[in-house]
Order: C-alpha cells, then sequence, then structure tokens
C-alpha cells in the first residue's frame, strides 16, 4: 500500500487543480454498487485537488420509460432518434430521475454536487440537427441538437467554490427550445471548453476491445490514426462508436488525454489516473516512437 502512494505521488502533483470531465453511462448509473463506487472514487479525486464535472447519460432509463409507455425507442449508429414525445420524456428522466440520484449517491460520498443541464446558464447552446445521410439513407434524428457553443461561466463558477457539477445531457437553442444531445458529445464539448487536463469515459465494458465479445481483449493505449482504422474497419459498434468519435474531436482541439474505463473493475478511475499500468484504454493524439 504504501509502495503504492509512491508510485500515485507524481500523478497527485500534476494533477492538483486540473479539471477531469468523467462522463457515466446511463447504464452505470441503474447499479448502486457501481454508482457509489465511483462516487467514493470522485471523493478521493476531488480531495487530492481534482475538479471532477460529471456528465451523465440515462439512455436505459429513458427506454424503459419510453416503452412502459407504448413508445418503441430507435436508434441509428448508438444515437437516439428524438421525436418529440421522447425528448418529453427524456426532460423528466434525464434532469430529474437519474440528475437527482447521481447527486444523491455523490453527495452521500461527501461530495458537494450539483445538479444541472447544458440549458442552466445556457452552458450549451446547440442547433436542431437537420436530416442526414446515414448509409445510403435520409435520417431525421428529430429534436436532437448539435453543439454551436459552450458558455463555461456558470461551471467555473461552481467549480472555483469547490462544488462538483453533475450535468445531464440537454442543450438549448437560439431560440430557447430545450433538445436532446448526445451524453458522450457534451462531454467532449465541454472537456474542450473548460481546456480538461483527461476526458474519461465510464463504461460498462473494461475498455475499446480487439474483440467485443472478449472482456480481456483490451487495448491498453490507442493513437488518432488506429482509432481511425478501428472505425473504418467496422470494428467499433453501438455505443462505441459515438465515444470513439467525441474523444477524436476532443483530443483534436487540445485535450491531451482520454480514457475509457469499466466501472466493473474495481477502483477503475483511481487505477487508471494514478498508475502506470491503468487498467482500461487511453488515447492520444500520437504515441512517442521508442529513441
Amino acid at each position: 500500500m504504501i509502495e503504492q502512494l509512491y508510485d500515485a505521488a507524481p500523478y497527485i502533483g500534476k494533477f492538483q487543480d486540473s479539471i477531469f470531465v468523467i462522463k457515466i453511462g446511463g447504464e452505470i448509473l441503474l447499479s448502486r454498487e457501481q454508482c457509489s463506487s465511483l462516487a467514493r472514487q470522485l471523493h478521493v479525486l476531488w480531495q487530492l485537488g481534482v475538479h471532477p464535472v460529471v456528465v451523465h447519460g440515462a439512455g436505459p432509463q429513458l427506454d424503459e420509460e419510453l416503452r412502459s409507455r407504448g413508445h418503441t425507442p430507435r436508434k441509428v449508429e448508438g444515437r437516439r432518434v428524438t421525436d418529440r414525445e421522447a425528448l418529453e420524456v427524456a426532460k423528466q428522466v434525464f434532469r430529474g430521475v437519474a440528475n437527482l440520484g447521481l447527486v444523491g449517491d455523490l453527495a452521500r460520498a461527501g461530495l458537494p454536487a450539483v445538479g444541472l443541464s447544458g440549458v442552466d446558464g445556457g452552458t450549451l447552446l446547440v442547433r436542431r440537427r437537420p436530416p442526414v445521410e446515414v448509409e445510403g439513407r435520409t435520417v431525421d434524428f428529430g429534436w436532437v441538437g448539435d453543439p454551436v457553443r459552450v458558455e463555461p461561466r456558470l461551471l467555473r463558477t461552481l467549480l472555483s467554490a469547490r462544488f462538483v457539477p453533475a450535468v445531464c445531457s440537454l442543450g438549448v437553442d437560439a431560440a430557447g427550445e430545450v433538445l436532446n444531445v448526445n451524453a458522450d458529445t457534451v462531454a467532449c464539448e465541454l472537456a474542450v471548453a473548460l481546456a480538461a487536463a483527461k476526458l474519461l469515459f465510464v463504461t460498462d465494458r473494461p475498455g475499446v476491445l480487439h474483440d467485443p465479445a472478449d472482456d480481456s481483449s483490451i487495448y491498453s493505449v490507442l493513437d488518432l490514426a488506429q482509432v481511425e482504422e478501428l472505425v473504418a474497419a467496422g470494428t467499433v459498434h453501438g455505443g462505441m462508436a459515438p465515444k470513439l468519435a467525441a474523444a477524436t474531436s476532443a483530443i483534436r482541439r487540445g485535450v491531451e488525454r482520454v480514457h475509457v474505463i469499466g466501472a466493473a473493475e474495481p477502483d477503475a478511475l483511481l487505477t487508471e489516473v494514478f498508475t502506470n499500468q491503468g487498467c482500461g484504454t487511453m488515447i492520444l493524439e500520437q504515441k512517442r516512437e521508442a529513441p
């Protein structure tokens, strides 16, 4: 244990006063054990002087609520198609049940968490996504927003007072219309706007995998060229596709490191940040050549 503290010391010094954006998948929020574990790890980061900004999804919760109302959820390439009914339910689920539940878990771990959305303080300005071509067909994603600009003043005010923002994935357009936004995209945009030292995606998979059927086949490190190769080869599916797109965008716009880790791994967040070996996948712009 003492040896581990010595190993962690350089990282602790490096990341004091840094901002980490941590995106937690909605499936993680369904597990009280995993969510509580993450909250405790975030509390350790916070005590060590890191400023966490938590972004969360709530896709499974929204799917369940829509099905209970007789509405069939629809996704294209891992991204949700949101009609008017789905949007209204998303507002209730994202900003209500999911966000309040997460803030409660963070508070139980000792964190002064504040729940909000991209609508609050005009933090995330979006425009409604126009119909797009996907695999030769036109898809209208409905009431979905694509980011235009982040106004980080509210987040910076909270961070300067040592609060921990917990942000759900809703944005607002210039006319005041609330729109659904992919949570991975929200995390990317906030990380860029806040000049975050790290962007971390906490998922139900242990990292980016060679073989989606084998959880032990983790890529420890990927650079952007390798990510592009994986996407081009069609080996990235479902929710991992928008995560890698967000990771690529964040790195190209100044975020130095992006990590994909699994919530089921004990102390995954702390292991990834404070040890040399990590436990998930680290994505960077370009691997350094050996001397």
